[in-house]
């Protein structure tokens, strides 16, 4: 919010001074990330998550195709230490393809309001409440038995 002062000196000279906070410096960074997951694989049976740093994100590290918990509206990196040979995928009920780091096209990632980049070492994106809505499993793009649960919290 801007405050305006205005200083009437000897009755002719008006001088104003601008302070505070200008909106842009109000709004959170839209490209902030809330949490960092790191996730590498155990063959082709399943993924592992090595790391979870941040907030809004939650999992057992080291365990088989853990659950992963993630919260509405905050910002994840998902950094994928198995590589392009294990693609990250978040699936969506009736198994339809949400996001994914390879060639495959999912549903939300032209949704402005996710913000979806992928790149070889991972991907990131906002989960947004429509996005949470039909979320399902995290799947590797090649190896079927690398999935396990996502849920979305408030």
């Amino acid at each position: 919010m801007k405050k305006t002062i205005g200083i009437l000196t000897t009755g002719l000279l008006l001088i104003a001074a601008t302070f505070g906070c200008s909106k842009e410096d109000e709004m959170p960074d839209p490209n902030a990330i809330s949490a960092t997951i790191t996730v590498n694989n155990v063959g082709t049976s399943a993924y592992i998550f090595t790391a979870v740093n941040g907030n809004g994100a939650a999992a057992t590290l080291n365990m088989e195709n853990a659950p992963l918990t993630l919260k509405i509206g905050s910002r994840y990196q998902i950094i994928n230490l198995a590589g392009l040979p294990h693609p990250f995928l978040i699936k969506g009920i009736g198994n339809t393809t949400l996001l994914a780091q390879n060639d495959v096209v999912g549903t939300f990632e032209s949704n402005s309001a996710v913000n979806f980049i992928s790149t070889d070492t991972g991907i990131t994106f906002t989960l947004t409440a429509e996005m949470a809505a039909q979320i399902a499993p995290y799947q590797c793009g090649r190896h079927a038995a690398m999935t396990g649960n996502i849920s979305a919290i408030n």
